[in-house]
């Protein structure tokens, strides 16, 4: 039987919960063995020979109750967990996901046909961020053992999430992501690149990605995109840029809505893209530059890129299976507390 990892204020927490648990049960039992009448009998003759009756020989059956499931309670809080017999071996790659926020992922890659079509529909058409996260949300349930991180950039690069194997957390917050929570007036790559390597350096897996999905060329950087692959591939990290939308004019959102229709305006807009750099960025370090117009290319290209590698074997005991036991424990705590209201109560009540 194994506990979770928590932080070290929650295991002293718990240690001073249990402390003074401990010593309310002791000042219970001392308080209960003084011998003190409930209620004193002017004629106490008249009781002599008097045998007790069975609710005075359990009298403490309430702090008896309360004596066992106090500690079945302090145990299921605690968590106690049963691990599969065998420790689990993880196949998994680190992977840090870099993925451009900038205000050209508000456009919507798609013909004025489809486009007229949807709208007819009552459908919006769905923008690059949103194919985005919708790819990135399919492929982080698709993982298994891949730890995955995620970094975020526009103006400025921010780390969304650490590496991590709780896919659940990771899906949530790309379910809260928006366009917009950043400022995304201009397209830093190169801080990205520099703030996904360093999630990275200290990575003990045989395999190290980075999967740069961006739109736009890099505009703003601090730190030189080339200079940081060059960086990147010294330190055996592969970096894969995926250059999503098209190279001809997109439509971007207005707030117009035309009178007669009553149907949102997309103005046209051209797409300022750098394919040279995203390719420069994917020889320095040994990758591979791959371009999606589409939801479908986006997911193949990802898909291709993990097919390439062997995976690496590590060790790691947050992916085995485990069986949570702490009902085991709450269950009975929560029906002996119950039995010792109902009891202290009722038959067994005590008068003042």
């Amino acid at each position: 039987m194994i506990w979770p990892d928590y932080p070290t204020w929650a295991h002293v927490a718990f240690w001073i919960l249990a402390a003074v648990s401990l010593a309310v049960l002791v000042q219970a039992w001392r308080t209960r063995r003084v011998k003190t009448a409930a209620m004193r009998f002017p004629a106490r003759h008249r009781l002599d020979g008097v045998k007790r009756g069975w609710k005075a020989r359990f009298v403490n059956a309430p702090l008896a109750l309360r004596t066992v499931a106090i500690p079945l309670a302090l145990v299921a809080l605690s968590r106690p967990q049963l691990p599969e017999e065998e420790t689990a071996e993880v196949e998994g790659i680190d992977i840090v996901v870099a993925l451009d926020l900038s205000g050209s992922m508000a456009s919507v890659d798609i013909s004025d046909e489809d486009l007229v079509a949807l709208q007819n529909q009552g459908k919006d058409p769905p923008d690059r961020f949103t194919i985005a996260v919708d790819v990135l949300r399919e492929f982080i349930k698709s993982r298994k053992y891949d730890r995955v991180g995620l970094v975020v950039f526009g103006k400025e690069a921010f780390l969304q999430f650490p590496l991590t194997l709780d896919y659940g957390v990771m899906i949530r917050m790309l379910d809260a992501m928006r366009l917009g929570d950043i400022d995304g007036g201009a397209t830093v790559i190169g801080n990205a690149l520099a703030m996904s390597v360093a999630r990275l350096r200290d990575s003990e897996a045989k395999t190290r990605l980075v999967i740069l999905i961006t739109d736009g060329e890099d505009n703003g950087s601090n730190i030189s995109p080339v200079e940081m692959a060059q960086e990147a591939g010294k330190r055996g990290i592969t970096v894969f840029p995926i250059l999503v939308g098209t190279e001809d004019q997109s439509r971007q959102p207005t707030d117009i809505i035309d009178a007669f229709t009553g149907q949102r305006i997309y103005k046209k807009v051209d797409n300022p893209v750098n394919p040279a750099l995203l390719k420069q960025i994917a020889d320095e370090t040994g990758g591979r530059f791959y371009r999606s117009t589409d939801k479908k290319g986006l997911s193949e290209d990802l898909r291709d890129i993990l097919d390439q590698f062997e995976k690496s074997r590590l060790v790691d005991y947050a992916a085995a299976e485990r069986t949570e036991l702490f009902p085991w424990f709450l269950l009975p705590a929560l029906a002996l507390l119950f039995l010792e209201i109902l009891l202290s109560q009722t038959v067994l009540r005590r008068f003042p």
